[in-house]
């Protein structure tokens, strides 16, 4: 199974631009917006609990259990469990309500 990508991304800047052009359309006046100032500064600081969410997600997937469903689904031996997977998504609807 792979993922690919279906929409082009763009930039933050690529949005501002766009957004710059769309109104010198309207004023059909060309104008530069001004440069931020080189004294300009922002300081973001992280707490602790944002930087352990962070390295949580190093180890969401596991790969090694990854590979072996594929091998298993490859070689033809993956045995699916549906009433083990009926009982897990009916218990998560009940938690939801």
């Amino acid at each position: 199974m792979s993922i690919d990508a279906t929409k082009s991304i763009t930039t933050i800047s690529g949005i501002v631009s766009r957004d710059i052009v769309n109104e010198q359309q309207k004023n059909h006046t060309a104008s530069v917006p001004p440069k931020m100032s080189a004294k300009a500064s922002t300081t973001v600081s992280i707490t602790q609990d944002a930087m352990h969410l962070l390295h949580a997600t190093d180890k969401d997937v596991d790969e090694e259990k990854i590979e072996r469903i594929k091998q298993a689904i490859i070689n033809g031996a993956l045995a699916i469990d549906t009433h083990k997977i009926a009982d897990k998504l009916i218990n998560q609807l009940l938690e939801d309500i």
